[in-house]
Parts: structure tokens; C-alpha cells; sequence
């Protein structure tokens, strides 16, 4: 009989607030139920996910909608959501968020260029295919390895922020020490479960069917 994680078990160091620990929790029983020798059983708690999935994404939308058509203040409070750490997250999720991924990308670099420029430096986008982008490094980027390194950890902070749903991006100009294509969760670090927005709904899957 399969026996449900207990929670922190085998996990990587907790991130903080408490909903960080509720993504971690839900990432574990997302992991567990993978593992079930009944596909029936497999299928049903994928099923069940799916309908707390869409009930979730139909009352957001909702949300959405209501506050649009509040008006000025509506408005304002509209921008207040999208702009909101975790609220942004859960559009993401839900295939909701009104800011394409490319715009988001590009705001984050602009927002990142006066650090960058204050260091004698500056980041360029080159291309964004498929969920990955291409970033060139400039100036004093590309001639210190130290300052590189540097240059690479602000923007990667700048985008993680911006763009959750980036699956990784390649910097040219960056340090030796760094590998291309690297994914914006690290080793170690728990991946998303396997969940795509599709026609409004969230898929999720739960391992070999």
C-alpha cells in the first residue's frame, strides 16, 4: 500500500512563506501520485485535479472580469493583480495573464539595464523560441569573468520574477563557468509539476498512464 510523503521529507530547503510551502507540499503529492501501480486510481486523482484546476481558474477569470469593469479603480486594481508576486503566478497557471511572455521578458531586461549600465554593462535580447531565450551580454560583461557572473545572477533574478513560465534561456558573453541553456530552476531545486493551460483548462499529468 503507497504511504503519502510526509511533508519535508527528502525536499530541498523550504523556500520562504507559507505559500512556497503549500507549492512544495502539492509538489510532493503531485510526485506520489505518479507512482501508483493502478492506472484507474492514477486517472481518477488526475481527473480530480483538473476540476479544482479549471473551478480555481473559472473563479479567477471571474475575478478578473469583474474588476475590469469597475471602473478607473477597477483598473488600478487590475494592474495591482498582474503586477502581484504570487496572484501573477496563479494567471500564469491558469493561461490568464494578459502580458505576453516575450513583453514580460523585455520589461524585465529594461528593468535590470540601469543596474547593469552602473557597472558598465548592458544585456540585449536576441531571440525567444519555444519557451527560450537568447541574451547577449555587453561592455564590461564580457571582458571580466567576475563581473559576468554578476551581470548573469541580476538577471536571472530579474526574469524569475517576471517570467516564471520561461523555461530557460542562453547568455552570450557570460562567464566560461556557465552552461548554456540553463534552466531557471536548477538542480536541486523542485521542478513544476506537469501542468499545461489548454482551451482554459489546466492539464495535469501524473506520470505513465
Amino acid at each position: 500500500m503507497s504511504r503519502l510523503p510526509a511533508l519535508g521529507s527528502n525536499s530541498p530547503p523550504r523556500q520562504s512563506g507559507e505559500l512556497a510551502r503549500h507549492g512544495q507540499r502539492i509538489q510532493q503529492l503531485v510526485e506520489w501520485a505518479g507512482t501508483l501501480p493502478d492506472p484507474a486510481t492514477r486517472a481518477l486523482l488526475q481527473e480530480c485535479l483538473e476540476s479544482v484546476l479549471a473551478l480555481h481558474g473559472e473563479g479567477l477569470a471571474r475575478i478578473l472580469a469583474l474588476v475590469e469593469e469597475a471602473g478607473p479603480d477597477g483598473k488600478n486594481i487590475f494592474g495591482r493583480l498582474t503586477n502581484d508576486e504570487i496572484v501573477r503566478g496563479l494567471l500564469l497557471l491558469h493561461g490568464l495573464h494578459p502580458v505576453d511572455l516575450e513583453t514580460r521578458l523585455r520589461e524585465a531586461l529594461e528593468k535590470v539595464r540601469p543596474y547593469m549600465k552602473s557597472h558598465g554593462g548592458n544585456v540585449e535580447l536576441i531571440s525567444l523560441e519555444d519557451g527560450m531565450a537568447r541574451l547577449r551580454l555587453q561592455g564590461a560583461c564580457k571582458t571580466c569573468a567576475s563581473s559576468a557572473v554578476t551581470m548573469e545572477l541580476a538577471v536571472r533574478n530579474a526574469i524569475e520574477e517576471a517570467c516564471p513560465d520561461l523555461i530557460g534561456f542562453e547568455v552570450e558573453g557570460a562567464a566560461e563557468t556557465s552552461a548554456p541553456g540553463q534552466p531557471l530552476h536548477p538542480a536541486g531545486q523542485p521542478s513544476a509539476p506537469a501542468c499545461t493551460a489548454e482551451n482554459g483548462r489546466v492539464k495535469v499529468s501524473l506520470g505513465a498512464s
